[in-house]
């Protein structure tokens, strides 16, 4: 769990008779990591390319094809099919004829789909116009036909109701609004004919805007509005029937395309392999990483494929120059325990450990389960998080980790409500078990430096670690991360402590002072001693006094950059603190509103919309702020390099996700 799965390098070479067959087992296997031999094996690039990828493309041309009309036709089949693991390669030829027939046979329904649709939109945004010039209830023909009145129909601000009906009240007049949409108003006015100058000019002054239509507007009518409807009608009959068309051809040709879509992938896994080969007049030879527990299985299905016609060279990453001179990466496997499967969303964000250096996955999820609790402790808040991480994992199958890792948030707040007495806020639901954050801001605060020493701490006893596990101890020696740093570190955190509490236990003075001055003082001869241990070639190489300083400045940077990072952890009881002055400033909110009319509507108001807003808001920002000290202040102690993650090629392994 703390290091990455053992990985045995594997060189197959097979005769050229051998190689689909051989193909189609190491895909159904799916255990093989391929990659390119000559980036080892110099003497591979003499070999023959095998070549195919271009044709692989055209594979993927065909695979994304079949995929949309699949997505066209019934898109629930794509995502809910079960793959076979059953390797059924096609002819390209083949494929494009069973393809194209499918076409044929669906290209009316889907053109007759898409025609009827494009209709159907296009009336109901004339209905929807025609509603808009034409208010119900209000004779519109009758009105432009007039000899005795004048009338106007349009839109005005919202706002201008009130004076254009001040600009009128002189005169008989109907102010008819009948829709409103984005601030302002849909509405008819109607004069008699002399005041018909009049009602312009009030118009004019609330900036009425005209609603246009037809040049002769009398012969948009009622008539005309049923009439469409009844042509909506139509078209929603025959798109109803041209559904069940589809349906029922959907029934028949979906098998089809499901069948023929996984010959194509499976045609175009087996040249994604076939492409990292090279080739001789007779063989095939390529090379990639297995898991040390898996190698055997391989290597007997090989065997077995081809008779015993196949050489397998086996071996372990560690015996390999080009891997512990840091040249060759080897792909990173780490099998982790449902509980820290999540957890691997935050260290993916920061990068893959490289293959030697030590997961740090379950100490991750240690700390920033621990950082957000005491950030955002709150029981009821933490059932909220609960409940929508469960269900967040419960709906999408895509997003199962970071619910739980939601859900897991919320049960860290939920104990460090616990903790604090805390429930949606109210400080009398719950018994205290430890202290009030408002109430012991000092205790929060030695836990929150605490808690940083520690962290810091873990850092550089990794970055130890996995120098040794590197054999670049030496090299490490000097790294402000490394040894020397850590025992500095620890005796300052160490006389810090004896200072404050004034215990006769703890070491002598003397004691801490030489455990900070003797790594000091190796730390500003490091080129002298390197020099000697023959890592550089000269002690001193911009001249004595430039060596000086620069070792001064590096030495302060340590050690301010140390006294930075162990209090940025204040951070954690800051903010949970300010988690608790969130909830007064709510429920002091509520109390204001209490007293006015409708108090009790308004406080429970203030109550539900303040809390919603803490979760959204404070969630947010201590996800972020646990996220910064985990990468900053954790892994850049001793995350010195990435790796590449494990990607076998197989059946399920290729295209488990190829459609998501």
């Amino acid at each position: 769990m703390l290091v990455a799965e053992k990985m045995n390098r594997l060189t197959v070479v097979v005769m050229k008779d051998d190689m689909e067959p051989v193909f189609e087992e190491i895909a159904k296997v799916g255990v093989l990591h391929l990659t390119r031999i000559e980036e080892i094996d110099e003497w591979a690039r003499e070999l023959e390319c095998a070549g195919a990828g271009q044709l692989s493309d055209e594979y993927l041309k065909r695979q994304r094809r079949i995929e949309r009309l699949v997505e066209e036709v019934a898109p629930g089949d794509l995502k809910d099919r079960t793959r076979s693991e059953e390797i059924r390669p096609v002819d390209l030829g083949e494929a494009d004829k069973q393809i194209a027939t499918i076409e044929a046979a669906l290209e009316p329904l889907l053109s007759a789909r898409k025609s009827l649709t494009e209709q159907l939109n296009e009336l109901k945004g004339l209905l929807t116009g025609i509603g808009t010039l034409m208010p119900s209830g209000v004779p519109v023909r009758a009105l432009t036909r007039s000899t005795f009145l004048s009338s106007a129909i349009g839109t005005i601000e919202e706002a201008q109701l009130t004076k254009l009906r001040r600009l009128l009240e002189s005169v008989p007049s109907v102010v008819l609004p009948y829709r409103r949409e984005s601030g302002r108003l849909h509405l008819v006015c109607v004069v008699l004919k002399k005041d018909g100058a009049g009602l312009e000019r009030s118009l004019k002054e609330v900036s009425f805007k005209k609603t246009e239509g037809p040049a002769d507007l009398s012969k948009v009518s009622a008539e005309a509005e049923s009439g469409v409807a009844n042509e909506i009608a139509k078209l929603e009959h025959e798109l109803a029937r041209v559904a069940r068309d589809t349906d029922s051809a959907r029934r028949t040709v979906s098998p089809q395309l499901i069948k023929i879509l996984e010959q194509v992938e499976a045609t175009t896994l087996l040249l994604r392999i076939k492409d990292y080969c090279r080739l001789t007049d007779k063989t095939c030879v390529f090379s990639g990483w297995v898991p040390r527990d898996k190698t055997d299985e391989l290597v007997v299905s090989i065997k077995e494929k081809t008779e015993g016609r196949a050489i397998v060279s086996v071996v372990q990453a560690e015996q390999i120059a080009e891997v512990t001179r840091g040249k060759i990466e080897v792909p990173v496997l780490f099998k982790h325990t449902p509980f820290l499967k999540p957890f691997e969303i935050l260290v993916a964000g920061y990068g893959i450990p490289a293959y030697r250096m030590v997961d740090p996955t379950v100490f991750v999820a240690i700390t920033f389960l621990a950082m957000f609790g005491m950030m955002f402790g709150d029981a009821g808040h933490g059932l909220i998080l609960l409940a929508a991480g469960l269900i967040l994992g419960a709906r999408y199958e895509r997003l199962r980790d970071a619910g739980k890792l939601i859900a897991y948030c919320g049960i860290s707040s939920v104990f460090f409500g616990i903790l604090y007495g805390s429930f949606f806020g109210l400080a009398t639901v719950l018994p205290t078990v430890w202290v009030k954050p408002l109430e012991g801001i000092m205790d929060l605060f030695r836990v929150a430096i605490g808690f940083g020493v520690a962290v810091v701490s873990l850092g550089i006893i990794l970055n130890v670690v996995n120098s040794i596990r590197t054999h670049s101890f030496l090299d490490n020696l000097f790294d402000t991360a490394g040894p020397l740093v850590g025992l500095m570190y620890w005796a300052g955190v160490g006389a810090a402590v004896k200072f404050m509490m004034s215990s006769p236990r703890l070491l002598h003075p003397v004691l801490f002072v030489a455990m900070i001055v003797v790594p000091l003082t190796l730390l500003f001869m490091k080129g002298p001693i390197l020099k000697f241990m023959g890592r550089q070639h000269r002690m001193f190489p911009e001249g004595v006094g430039t060596y000086a300083m620069e070792e001064v400045v590096e030495i302060m940077e340590i050690l301010m950059g140390y006294l930075a990072n162990t209090v940025s952890f204040i951070r954690v009881a800051a903010f949970g603190l300010a988690h608790a002055g969130l909830f007064v400033a709510v429920f002091s909110l509520a109390e204001v509103v209490a007293s006015k009319p409708g108090g009790m509507v308004l406080s429970w108001l203030v109550l539900v919309l303040g809390n919603i807003g803490i979760i959204l808001l404070e969630g947010l920002v201590v996800t972020i702020q646990a996220l910064r000290l985990e990468y900053y202040e954790f892994f850049g102690k001793f995350f010195r390099s990435t790796g590449s993650k494990y990607e076998p090629v197989g059946v399920v392994a290729s295209f488990a996700g190829s459609n998501n």
